[in-house]
């Protein structure tokens, strides 16, 4: 993630101030949404809403540009009727877009977590580097458990997207931390 060049105490310098600031961040986030996990699971799905049907109509109006020049964009048509279809149903069907949002976050939390154990490895010399797997494994018991309850994940998404923006941000200050520490 932030050692794509390896271990030097120079990199490890410059990338104390990336993981303070980056996990600063995330626990603040993160104490919000733990704060309002309904409101956060409704803006994220309105939002995404919002972003379809905004998608829906940048394609049609290139499709529209593309029958007047004399091209068959239908391919442009299908995908704007999928991009309506959904950002409609998130808007206008909440718990139908929040089920669909459910399962992507249990899909992204399941590599978030391959992703921070691999990432762990890398760094399992480094002070604090013990939270990155910690909050890996957090990640994917978070997959796994919004995958085995999609019906209630709905309303725990707020939660979820909480507990992991909490854990993560703690990682990154631990790693932060550990940066300081770390001689080569």
């Amino acid at each position: 993630m932030f050692f794509i060049y390896g271990l030097d105490e120079d990199n490890i310098r410059k990338s104390k101030k990336r993981f303070y600031f980056i996990g600063g961040l995330m626990t603040l986030l993160g104490i919000i949404a733990l704060a309002m996990p309904l409101l956060v699971s409704f803006a994220i799905e309105t939002l995404i809403g919002i972003i379809l049907m905004v998608t829906a109509l940048s394609q049609a109006i290139a499709s529209y540009r593309g029958f007047a020049d004399g091209d068959k964009p239908w391919q442009e048509v299908i995908m704007t009727i999928i991009a309506f279809v959904a950002g409609f149903i998130f808007l206008a069907k909440p718990m139908a877009g929040a089920l669909t949002i459910a399962f992507l976050h249990s899909f992204y939390f399941f590599l978030e977590g391959i992703f921070k154990l691999l990432e762990y490895f890398a760094l399992r010399k480094i002070y604090g580097s013990i939270w990155m797997l910690f909050s890996g494994i957090i990640a994917l018991f978070l997959a796994f458990a919004m995958w085995n309850n999609l019906i209630t994940a709905a309303s725990m998404i707020g939660i979820v997207f909480g507990v992991n923006l909490l854990f993560g941000g703690i990682s990154f200050l631990l790693i932060g931390y550990g940066c300081s520490k770390y001689k080569a």
